[in-house]
């Protein structure tokens, strides 16, 4: 059995700062073990996409940030 994460990051207003691509995550024969194993395996990678996913949207921000004239 094979299940599909999707993974979508808001701010506080709920607008969608950045959404990833849907991961299928293969569930073995669902026992415990192969599912905590998959889920295991599938958040290590999720992680580091969302972590570089906000980072990038900082930046982008901050650099926005910066080329505005001051008044």
């Amino acid at each position: 059995m094979k299940a599909r994460v999707e993974t979508v990051i808001r701010d506080e207003s709920g607008n969608i700062l950045s959404q990833l691509t849907a991961d299928e995550i293969d569930l073995g024969n669902q026992s415990l073990h192969d599912i905590e194993g998959a889920v295991e395996n599938w958040k290590q990678q999720a992680l580091l996409e969302i972590e570089a996913s906000l980072l990038t949207q900082a930046q982008n921000q901050f650099t926005q940030e910066i080329k505005k004239p001051e008044i």
